[in-house]
């Protein structure tokens, strides 16, 4: 389905390559089903540097953004939290449900800090069907802290990382006929059970996930097992050491390489993530048959990026990466490290050997940029935005670039938005 966005938002855009580009029309032919968003209504950005949520603004919201004909733009109260990677929503392949993981759960009528907020359990299921109106059918309890999730290709399991905090490594949890069954856990070969796993991603034939292990700056690759009662992992191969602080990656579509967004966060860094320097993307060309020694992955490109590069999307041909960087956007306004912009960095995959190339780095304005998703066609960008640096702005937004191919290639940023609640971090397209 072919969706074009008609209803437009005027806004700025800076390159920070030598080009500044900008689109003179609102008109975006984003091709896809629907728009699929969570956002976190709890806290302003810069509780991650002050640790003051601030003002209430909105609830927690799971947003379904239809396109066509006519813009349309419906909610439902989600638990959720932008305190995690940007990958805690996944919709079904048949686009009948959305799941949503809850890392931490919704402020009370008391809370003032960052410390107030209650730690998560719960993963919700919302029926989508009817975009303008979706709603809740089913939350489940699936232990302390779930953070990042994917869905099978086949849409009936949901893999779930979960924090440390109790040990449980991987939770999977059966999705037939519209309902989330008993999870089972499994633990991750190779890893303590202090391990700070931050997403877990299903290779596209199914067989396979990969974990991004944060403390260790390793990605790891293991084969799903699955019994009659539960599932468990067995290692696949080596895992591969990539750059530090690898918060979240993304297969490409044809399965053969496994990209990641490296933040260069820590406790040896200066203020932990405020001061991080520049991140980048990893490729890892992955093996999915065994040859005489087993299966061997290898470390293949490298792809440097703005600063903290939270959210990674690969498009759907896989010849381009793009990343959604915060810079410091997060920091108030009075915090010298305060940048006022965000970026996003294009990266040119070469898909027969998985090497990576910086093509550019946009700056724009916007808050805590945490994720992005491209259109069907690979022509189009949405991206997140938790956040507005104009005062006369409220709430969030999605906001449209457009990939402009040629001697050199670059993203522009197109007078297109739409305005959502407060603080969208994660978000996904359903076909």
């Amino acid at each position: 389905m072919k969706l074009s966005i008609k209803t437009a938002i005027a806004l700025s855009a800076i390159a920070i390559t030598s080009t500044m580009a900008f689109a003179e029309t609102a008109y975006v032919d984003f091709q896809g089903g629907k728009l699929v968003a969570i956002s976190d209504g709890d806290m302003l950005a810069s509780a991650y540097v002050n640790g003051q949520l601030g003002a209430k603004e909105s609830d927690d919201a799971l947003i379904v953004a239809t396109l066509s004909p006519d813009l349309s733009v419906a909610t439902v109260n989600v638990s959720n939290s932008v305190a995690g990677a940007p990958t805690a929503v996944a919709v079904t392949p048949d686009g009948r449900f959305a799941v949503v993981s809850e890392s931490f759960g919704e402020r009370g009528a008391d809370a003032q800090s960052f410390g107030d907020l209650p730690v998560g359990s719960l993963l919700t299921l919302v029926d989508i069907s009817d975009a303008s109106e979706p709603r809740v059918v089913q939350q489940l309890d699936v232990g302390t802290r779930p953070e990042g999730l994917s869905l099978s290709p086949s849409g009936d399991m949901v893999a779930v990382a979960m924090h440390p905090v109790d040990g449980g490594g991987i939770a999977f949890v059966p999705l037939i006929d519209g309902v989330l069954g008993e999870p089972s856990y499994a633990s991750v070969p190779g890893t303590e059970p202090t391990d700070r796993l931050s997403h877990v991603e299903w290779h596209p034939s199914g067989d396979f996930v990969a974990i991004t292990d944060v403390n260790r700056a390793i990605v790891r690759f293991a084969q799903v097992v699955r019994g009659q009662d539960d599932v468990s992992l067995e290692a696949w191969g080596n895992p591969v050491l990539v750059s530090k602080y690898p918060f979240m990656g993304r297969f490409t579509p044809d399965g053969s390489h496994f990209l990641t967004g490296n933040l260069y966060w820590g406790s040896d860094v200066v203020g932990i993530w405020t001061e991080a320097p520049a991140g980048d993307v990893t490729s890892i060309r992955f093996a999915a048959e065994a040859g005489e020694n087993g299966p061997r992955h290898f470390l293949v490109g490298r792809a440097e990026t703005g600063i903290s590069p939270e959210g990674i999307a690969i498009s759907p041909d896989g010849e381009w990466a793009v990343t959604t960087n915060l810079e410091v956007s997060y920091a108030p306004a009075d915090d010298p490290r305060h940048t006022p912009y965000s970026s996003l960095t294009l990266i040119d995959i070469d898909t027969s050997t998985g090497r990576l190339h910086t093509v550019g780095t946009y700056a724009f304005d916007g808050i805590l940029p945490e994720a992005a998703v491209w259109d069907a066609s690979s022509g189009y960008v949405a991206v997140v935005n938790y956040d507005q640096l104009d005062p006369n702005r409220e709430g969030g937004s999605i906001d449209f670039w457009k990939l402009v191919e040629g001697d050199t290639a670059s993203l522009v940023r197109l007078r297109t938005s739409i305005e959502t609640p407060h603080g969208p971090h994660s978000i996904v397209l359903s076909n």
